[in-house]
């Protein structure tokens, strides 16, 4: 079988809707982070300053939503 990454999941997801509502469920800052370093296709840097947060929170919080999203997508 093939193992996706939750952003490829995510990816595919919003493309096809299974995802959309564990994506929902994250919390607004986790939803942020993913957007902008998934969806948009931010680095952490460019996140960070998008955001107003610093980079390592950006990565915090990216670990913790990927985390939470493997867990609702499998």
């Amino acid at each position: 079988p093939v193992v996706r990454s939750a952003e490829e999941q995510v990816l595919l997801g919003v493309e096809y809707g299974d995802a959309a509502g564990a994506l929902n469920r994250l919390s607004p800052e986790l939803q942020a982070v993913v957007r902008a370093t998934v969806l948009d296709g931010l680095t952490t840097r460019e996140a960070a300053r998008l955001l107003h947060i610093p980079q390592g929170t950006v990565k915090t919080r990216m670990a913790r939503a990927r985390n939470l999203l493997r867990q609702a997508l499998s």
